[in-house]
């Protein structure tokens, strides 16, 4: 078993505001362990597409990187993955930039400076193997802000996903952390932009889930598992930010969740959520009981959390 915290939003008043939550979650989670003056944090964030409207408001990454400035005396550096369509047909690099600005992410709001995580081309960084003989991707690309960093600090939006069931830390720790050509690989052929509503077919599914987790080992690796885990259970949609439209959130705001397992993270997660949902979103994350059960088997962590609440 593994510890996770979760700060709920009852209580609140002037010292112990959303911002002041936050804080002591991740103090408590011991997120600061092993951090000293000097370190290079990455804070990954999911910034949202144009139209797009229940991202993460950028007060909350604020928030956090402030955290982190408080340890290390440095700005952490912010960073997301481009987005692997250009609807905006605006250039990739220059179009992710100007719509993160649009949705008020500046070095101002955010408390570190805002970058793209595979550099501005989206396809700069170092390859890390996913320590496994069994890896059907033997090693991965991650993006050169997280691998050239000193810990990671993974800070997710937490939404229902139309290919991994939910995402949350498993999700954004790994697939989103690398470059734009390996997260292709990743998907190979599947479509993470269905619209439609067709499904790929069950196999396609379970072997899409089982890259996306092999992923995430590569990007452990590549921070020598200095990785904090924050899942922020805020405005969940039924898309995830990379869709250019959302629905209205699922559920009430329930708080944030932090641990350094992000296997007890999200099954954390999903025991806190699921009681929340319609039958139909029930239906919709039903598979990701077997995705925790996946991870586990991988390695990546326990899917019996302890849950420690704070409020």
């Amino acid at each position: 078993m593994s510890n996770v915290f979760w700060v709920d939003l009852t209580r609140m008043s002037f010292d112990n505001s959303v911002a002041h939550k936050l804080g002591r979650l991740l103090r408590e989670s011991g997120a600061a362990a092993g951090l000293s003056e000097g370190m290079r944090v990455a804070l990954k964030v999911n910034t949202a597409e144009d139209g797009y409207e229940y991202g993460l408001r950028p007060g909350l990454v604020r928030a956090v990187a402030s955290v982190a400035k408080e340890v290390t005396g440095a700005l952490p550096t912010v960073c997301d993955g481009l987005k692997l369509v250009d609807y905006w047909k605006g250039g990739k690099g220059h179009s992710f930039l100007q719509v993160a600005r649009t949705k008020g992410y500046s070095a101002d709001t955010l408390g570190g400076g805002l970058v793209i995580n595979g550099g501005f081309s989206g396809d700069e960084g170092n390859t890390y193997s996913c320590g496994r003989p069994d890896s059907e991707l033997g090693g991965v690309e991650v993006g050169a802000a997280v691998c050239r960093s000193d810990a990671l600090w993974v800070f997710s939006h937490v939404t229902l996903h139309p290919l991994f069931g939910l995402a949350g830390a498993l999700w954004n720790g790994g697939f989103e952390c690398l470059i734009g050509r390996e997260r292709t690989r990743v998907l190979d052929g599947v479509d993470a932009y269905s619209f439609n509503g067709n499904r790929p077919s069950a196999a396609s599914l379970q072997a899409l889930r089982r890259r996306a987790l092999e992923s995430h080992l590569g990007v452990k690796s590549s921070v020598e598992g200095r990785i904090t885990y924050v899942n922020a259970l805020w405005d969940v949609t039924p898309q995830p930010e990379y869709f250019p439209y959302s629905e209205v959130p699922v559920v009430e705001n329930l708080g944030f969740l932090a641990s350094q397992d992000p296997v007890s993270l999200d099954a954390a997660t999903l025991s806190v959520l699921e009681p929340a949902l319609s039958v139909d979103g029930r239906e919709r994350i039903r598979d990701f009981h077997e995705v925790l059960q996946a991870a586990e088997s991988l390695g990546l962590g326990s899917a019996q959390p302890t849950i420690q609440r704070l409020s």
